[in-house]
């Protein structure tokens, strides 16, 4: 099968995030190959999800655990910008 760059919406995913995007639709949708996969995200748009930096205390309103610092992940969230449709949500490879 042949790989490729697939885009939604404005974004070019890379190899990696089009590897995962390509095993998630699978297990929902009939596709077979990445063509059919391009095809279908056609109707779909994307956005970035950048990760939120909040103090956990903040966020939970009450006394929190001492936070550890940690890597915060980015993620691309995949969905159909004309219907009411799956969500796919990968991992960015793109973490600067």
């Amino acid at each position: 099968m042949q790989k490729q760059r697939i885009t939604v919406g404005y974004v070019e995913l890379t190899e990696e995030e089009s590897d995962q995007l390509f095993e998630e639709v699978k297990k929902d949708k009939q596709v077979e190959n990445y063509s059919e996969l391009q095809i279908l995200m056609n109707d779909f748009d994307s956005r970035i999800v950048e990760p939120e930096f909040r103090p956990l205390a903040e966020v939970l309103a009450e006394e929190a655990p001492e936070e550890v610092g940690g890597s915060e992940e980015r993620y691309i969230e995949i969905f159909n910008k004309l219907e009411n449709d799956s969500r796919y949500r990968i991992k960015s490879s793109n973490q600067e």
